[in-house]
């Protein structure tokens, strides 16, 4: 659908992603003449029974949001679709960068100082969304939500957080219970038990880390129960291995529970 028109203003450049009934597009603003991200669902009869209440509060929790390092809200609108149909388009601001998945897929994998910086800006970012009020819990953070720059020579010097489609808020009216979602790997126990804290971000962002350096699926590495067993593929620097176990402990009491917390911890090398 490239060069096609939507809300008589976005010109569409490039598919992003694509899940069932929900695209993710890179558009141009034909007025400002800038490139934005157009996020689309689908209101037909295979829309997942969750998935208008998703878009509804990622539209929500965004139009809150004020850091450099997220996406901003900028509107949305309706669609047409044939045979009567009709879907929503977010429009977000387009976040320059490449993500930390498609590094990896290069094989351009983290060393142990790169690993610390992202993880030290990511929890700047968490720091300020955990601390919102309700707070806000991401739920997805994965190599692919993570953007570094595109110049490779210069990796570090952006890094943001991106995609909030699984957001959720700790407001009382929300409930503490809710559908499963995430990414397979990154998901703490208790999210797959359909219960998210702060401390579930954490969890997903050590592994994300731990992901990062070794180049390994987090499917693939070696677990008992719940437990990653660290020490038989993760060869680093002492101190940040103890900071990495804590991160990824699945027992809520012994994990890090606040995202400062964590980032007072985050060793400096």
């Amino acid at each position: 659908m490239s060069g096609q028109i939507l809300g008589d203003r976005y010109e569409v450049e490039q598919q992003l992603g694509k899940k069932a009934g929900r695209w993710t597009l890179l558009a141009r603003d034909l007025i400002t003449d800038s490139p934005v991200i157009l996020k689309l669902l689908f209101i037909d009869e295979n829309m997942a029974p969750d998935d208008l209440k998703l878009f509804k509060r990622e539209v929500d929790i965004l139009q809150t949001l004020e850091h450099p390092a997220t996406p901003r809200y900028l509107g949305y609108f309706e669609i047409a679709l044939p045979r009567n149909g009709k879907g929503l388009a977010l429009i977000q601001s387009y976040m320059p960068g490449k993500s930390l998945y498609r590094y990896m897929e290069e094989g351009r994998l983290l060393t142990e100082a790169e690993a610390c910086q992202v993880a030290r800006i990511v929890l700047e970012i968490l720091v300020y969304l955990h601390g919102r009020k309700p707070p806000i819990i991401h739920r997805d953070i994965k190599p692919g939500n993570i953007l570094l720059s595109e110049d490779p020579s210069q990796l570090m010097s952006q890094i943001c957080l991106v995609d909030f489609g699984s957001v959720k808020s700790l407001a009382p009216s929300d409930g503490t219970t809710f559908s499963l979602v995430g990414t397979d790997g990154y998901i703490p126990p208790e999210q797959m038990g359909r219960r998210a804290v702060t401390a579930s971000d954490l969890y997903s962002l050590g592994v994300t880390l731990v992901s990062a350096i070794t180049g390994m699926d987090p499917q693939d590495m070696p677990k008992r129960g719940f437990r990653l067993e660290l020490e038989k593929f993760l060869t680093i620097n002492p101190e940040l291995f103890e900071w990495f176990r804590k991160m990824t402990e699945p027992e809520l009491m012994q994990r890090f529970r606040q995202a400062d917390e964590a980032l007072a911890s985050l060793p400096r090398l």
